[in-house]
């Protein structure tokens, strides 16, 4: 290799050749490959320089030293120029002290580094001041000609870009593979999200659909791999899903599980599990869902026993002349205050199914914290309150017809408290009912008030002593006790055209007495007894009474 030897014109190789290496050890390797070959050095290095001394830290080798065993010194002289930002650092072993003795382990004699060339800074290297430069070495002392130079600069030019493509390239790699990795990831996530909410539906499905509780703890067996039970908060077993007997509540261990089911903030029960291994659901999202689900189960059954005992309760009201105690304690643990205004409502729905009518009339007295139940193929409402009985009997009949597509017809008793009046208040609303039917007024609602003495004279000889009572029973309470005559007296009145003179000739008596008579009447039966309606029905009342009592 002569001194002035200039290796053709051409730069080997560019940034885009297709025979660039992609990885960075085999791109250095072919960039010192390059470089020898275009100088004809007898070696050629790529190392990283470090203003750290500076320090060399040899990458890549092509020559006599390739295995490896390139003996350099921890410094060279040829560092401080390259971070600088020089190109080009040149030198001659005789001539330039800077050259500094590069020696291998086989040779006769030491390698001189005649050139050191800047590529650019290299991937993973963190000190600020690092590059990346290609040394070419002889064993003689050697200068380098200015077409070298130029060829040298080139090169080390499109070295460089192609140092630079290889290592973006590595970070675009490595970032899509950051990338398949987390779409793996996202996609095992949805999976198993579309898994939890294929098993949500499922569950939902067994529990509001079917209501099947034994079909439900069943397929929680086998979603969860353990022996699943269902208890209410009283500790009732709803379902299990084996015959063997499983964990009790309260008591979990390493193989048992306690898991509260929740409606809100109230616990309606537990699911109680026994695991042979440990649960193929870590995160407890499943056990989550199931659980939720359960919830619905255990609500459905709530519901169900308290809509029977409510049920159970009124049928027992309206029966019951004379109710128990225990009636009465029933009713207040349901919420019902009998010791308070209420209204019993009866409706005639002809036509329309038992389990449509329970449905709707659960619904209609759940609105005020009333009760509802079916009797004779009658709906039967108590609601409490004080609400008009008219207004409450004209609403239920027009939104349960609205509802069952046909006219229904309503009756509403007078507003009245207490648990031994409750079967009183249903007979009035029930005559009251057959009344509207029998003048052919059904499909509408009204209240006994509205209909006067008319539903308790078309219910017979019962009936009949009862207008009596509700309407003169403490003038005649009064004229049993004291031998008093202010019945006869009120019939003569009305008899003379209201006229306390005319009376009086007719019992035969002066008119003070009759005044004063009457004037007893008023304190009994009220100020409102001589108005048009009110004497009208005493007036009936002592007529039906003088029949029944002279026949």
């Amino acid at each position: 290799m002569g001194g002035s030897t200039e290796q053709g014109t051409a730069v080997p190789g560019s940034a885009d050749d297709a025979g660039v290496p992609h990885d960075e050890g085999g791109l250095l390797r072919d960039i010192a490959r390059q470089g020898r070959r275009l100088l004809d050095a007898p070696a050629a290095f790529v190392a990283v320089v470090s203003e750290d001394g500076p320090t060399i830290t040899v990458r890549a080798v092509d020559g006599p030293h390739e295995d490896g065993r390139l003996d350099l010194p921890g410094h060279h002289p040829s560092g401080a120029a390259l971070l600088d930002g020089s190109p080009l650092w040149c030198g001659d072993a005789e001539s330039a002290p800077a050259a500094a003795p590069v020696s291998g382990s086989d040779d006769d004699g030491a390698l001189h580094a005649v050139v050191a060339v800047r590529l650019g800074h290299l991937r993973g290297y963190a000190p600020r001041r690092s590059v990346a430069a290609l040394y070419l070495a002889d064993r003689r002392p050697r200068t380098v000609t200015e077409g070298e130079r130029v060829q040298l600069t080139s090169f080390a030019r499109l070295a460089g870009a192609a140092m630079e493509k290889t290592q973006l390239l590595d970070v675009a790699i490595a970032r899509l593979y950051g990338l398949e990795q987390q779409s793996a990831r996202t996609a095992a996530d949805l999976d198993r999200m579309r898994a939890l909410r294929s098993a949500h539906y499922g569950f939902i499905d067994l529990a509001v659909a079917r209501g099947d509780a034994r079909a439900f703890v069943v397929e929680a067996d086998r979603r969860l791999g353990a022996s699943v039970r269902l208890c209410t908060d009283d500790g009732l077993v709803v379902a299990a899903s084996r015959s063997a007997a499983g964990p009790e509540p309260g008591v979990p261990d390493g193989r048992r599980m306690v898991v509260p089911v929740l409606a809100g903030d109230r616990r309606m029960g537990d699911l109680l599990l026994e695991m042979d291994s440990p649960l193929a659901d870590p995160d407890g999202q499943l056990l989550l869902l199931i659980a939720q689900a359960a919830a619905v189960i255990l609500r459905q059954l709530d519901d169900s026993r308290e809509s029977q005992a409510r049920r159970a309760l009124l049928n027992e009201l309206i029966t019951t002349p004379q109710p128990t105690g225990t009636l009465v304690e029933r009713a207040r643990r349901l919420g019902v205050r009998l010791d308070r205004p209420y209204v019993v409502v009866v409706l005639r729905p002809d036509g329309v199914s038992p389990h449509w009518a329970s449905m709707w009339s659960a619904a209609f007295a759940a609105r005020g914290d009333g009760l509802s139940a079916l009797h004779d193929d009658d709906i039967v409402l108590l609601l409490p309150g004080e609400a008009d009985p008219a207004e409450i009997a004209r609403t239920a009949a027009e939104e349960s017809g609205a509802l069952f597509g046909r006219p229904v017809t309503a009756a509403a008793s007078d507003s009245g408290s207490g648990p031994e009046r409750v079967a009183v208040r249903y007979r009035q609303a029930l005559r009251c009912l057959d009344v509207m039917i029998s003048m052919e007024l059904a499909g509408r609602g009204v209240s006994v008030r509205e209909l006067g003495f008319l539903p308790m004279l078309l219910a017979g000889r019962e009936g009949i002593d009862q207008f009596i009572d509700a309407t003169l029973q403490p003038v005649l309470d009064y004229d049993r006790h004291r031998d008093g005559d202010l019945a006869r007296t009120l019939d003569a009145y009305f008899e003379a055209g209201r006229s306390p003179t005319n009376a009086a000739e007719l019992l035969h008596m002066h008119p003070n007495t009759v005044t004063r008579r009457l004037d007893r009447v008023k304190r009994l039966l009220g100020p409102t007894w001589q108005l048009p309606a009110r004497a009208l029905e005493i007036q009936l009342a002592l007529r039906l009474h003088r029949l029944l009592t002279e026949l």
